[in-house]
């Protein structure tokens, strides 16, 4: 299994999220695709897969679905963290839920 951390820019709402993790998700292997959305930001993009993707097969998915992807970290990303801290016992303003597609699970 692979992961990869990538960054997004341009995301305002649940509706875009949604529109990257469905065309990253669609990609031949993917089996995780999980995303913070930060709006005015980079929204941080966790991808896992049975395959090493390229960059270029998750960048082309990124832009298909309208949006720019701005930096990669991997192969293996182990953590997060690339959104704005959150504060115990609060949020932070400008992050959302978090929002996952898994192979052969729906809702």
């Amino acid at each position: 299994m692979s992961t990869a951390m990538y960054v997004v820019e341009g995301l305002a709402c649940d509706s875009c999220m949604s529109g990257v993790l469905e065309s990253v998700h669609s990609l031949p292997g993917v089996s995780v695709v999980t995303m913070d959305l930060v709006t005015g930001g980079g929204s941080p993009l966790l991808v896992s897969s049975g395959t090493k993707l390229g960059t270029e097969a998750v960048r082309d998915a990124v832009e298909n679905a309208g949006f720019e992807l701005t930096s990669a970290r991997g192969p293996e990303a182990r953590g997060r963290g690339d959104g704005p801290p959150v504060r115990e016992g609060g949020s932070h303003p400008d992050r959302l839920k978090v929002v996952s597609l898994v192979e052969g699970v729906s809702s």
